[in-house]
């Protein structure tokens, strides 16, 4: 009955898309040598169209470089270390103004020394080796880099966590540096046009709902810093996302009840929202209120509960993208292990959409129903990607269920077969969807060769570096809308 319903469902949000189908590029054909695909990612592009990947395989990492053409033109090993030549730690991989730089720390005595080496665009390393910092031997780095900038953190985990933010641009001695106790652990970090930093980080389960994140801005001409706490007497955000939209900046989440140990997983039950004009914490708007009844009531209509294992509790959010208006849609995937995490299998049934407009209000709240998994140990081909153009959403993942015809017309496919189809779901303002397959995306079961979301890497709204998985080798493409 419930899979009658489901493709019910189905029939009535799959119209036909007027728009035209995505298309992608795919270049030549890589050997996989037996690769786990999970394990490499592109890290960013640069110039001439080119794109970098970073590939680990028994703590071995490996930076390749891809040209326009998707085919690999070098590889060289991960393998940092100080300036006397001693073996350094790895730490981040960042693209600099299109150049890949390699951040690694070394430990003497009770400090911790970054460093800083380029690699040029053959994939050698250039002999000069910059201190960037020293900091505790306890610290986490994290590093950004954006338009010629590079934002660096080190975050003491020992209390008070004082932690060093660090703006450079155009060398390897800081514009400004400051050292502040940050509370909480970094969840996200922004870096402004104007140099401006904003940190995100969540605090621990037993700390108060009134402060359950702390906002952190760095004024990007001196690091002059200030915070803002993120919370509610009443509801405790549970998770949150940092965006950038038009200037200004937006954290929006989901809440649960304060009463409820966030530690225990509730189930959310609201959702929050707060912007900053141009950045600044001086009349800054915010909005709580509880997720939409009716699509909790169909949402666990169409989804039973016997297992635990399709709540909203295993909700995590990705994602915060702006939208034409000054509007926001924030975007999670409803995901679970079942079984033990290296012979388990990962299930991620839904994407859940809320959009909010300019004021916080919530315009719709959706969830693109679909059924997936993939073992532990193979690529998860069950996950998704995502861009916003103008008012709409969209939404690209692979349905493993149903046929597709040449009319858009759905089927259910044999229980034994796992399509893997790629489909695009259009969600308009309203909430409405629209479901429609790439027929010519040259993947799927029939050509043995399957697309992987989850890798995808956007380049613009309307262009993504896309990757697809086939026996023995692997392609990257380019998906443009």
């Amino acid at each position: 009955m419930v899979k009658l319903l489901r493709v019910l469902v189905l029939l009535l949000c799959t119209l036909p898309a007027r728009a035209q189908e995505p298309t992608i590029a795919w270049g030549p054909e890589i050997p996989q040598n037996a690769r786990n695909l999970n394990q490499l990612q592109i890290i960013g592009t640069g110039s001439h169209n080119s794109f970098y990947t970073l590939y680990s395989e028994n703590k071995q990492l490996t930076l390749e470089r891809y040209d326009q053409n998707r085919q690999r033109t070098w590889a060289v090993a991960i393998v940092p270390q100080g300036p006397d030549g001693s073996q350094a730690e790895f730490e981040e991989l960042v693209l600099l103004n299109q150049q890949v730089y390699l951040i690694s720390s070394v430990k003497v005595k009770y400090k911790k020394d970054i460093y800083v080496q380029q690699l040029d665009v053959n994939g050698n390393y250039i002999p000069a080796i910059h201190l960037l910092a020293s900091t505790v031997p306890d610290a986490k780095v994290y590093a950004q880099a954006k338009e010629g900038r590079l934002l660096l953190v080190l975050q003491q985990q020992e209390d008070p966590q004082q932690t060093s933010v660090a703006s450079y641009i155009g060398s390897f001695k800081p514009r400004w540096t400051q050292t502040i106790p940050v509370k909480g652990e970094i969840e996200d970090m922004h870096l402004s046009e104007t140099g401006t930093a904003f940190i995100l980080t969540k605090l621990p389960a037993t700390n108060s709902p009134e402060a359950a994140f702390y906002l952190y801005r760095f004024e990007g001409r001196n690091g002059r810093s200030s915070d803002q706490p993120i919370g509610s007497t009443a509801q405790r955000p549970l998770q949150a996302k940092m965006a950038a939209i038009n200037g200004d900046v937006v954290v929006a989440g989901i809440t649960s009840p304060a009463p409820f140990v966030a530690s225990l997983l509730p189930e959310p039950t609201g959702i929050f929202y707060y912007r900053f004009p141009k950045g600044q914490f001086r009349r800054y708007q915010l909005h709580y209120s509880p997720l939409d009844s009716l699509f909790l009531h169909n949402y666990k209509f169409y989804k039973p509960d016997s297992d635990h294992s399709q709540r909203l509790r295993h909700l995590q959010l990705k994602q915060l993208l702006p939208m034409a208006g000054n509007r926001v849609v924030l975007l999670g995937e409803v995901y679970n292990l079942v079984g033990d995490p290296k012979t388990g299998s990962h299930h991620t049934d839904d994407i859940l959409a809320i959009a909010f407009a300019s004021n916080g209000r919530a315009i719709y709240t959706t969830s693109a129903n679909k059924h997936q998994w993939g073992q532990a140990n193979q690529v998860r081909l069950g996950s998704y990607l995502a861009t916003t153009i103008q008012d709409s959403v969209k939404l690209l993942y692979l349905d493993f269920e149903y046929n597709y015809n040449e009319q858009d017309q759905i089927s259910m496919a044999s229980p034994r077969a796992v399509l893997k189809t790629p489909v695009v779901v259009t969600i308009d303002l309203s909430g409405k969807q629209k479901v429609r397959p790439l027929h010519h995306s040259q993947t799927g079961r029939h050509q043995d060769f399957y697309l992987v979301p989850r890798a995808a890497y956007q380049v613009s709204k309307t262009e993504f570096i896309v990757l697809g998985s086939g026996k023995g080798y692997y392609k990257f493409g380019r998906l443009t809308f």
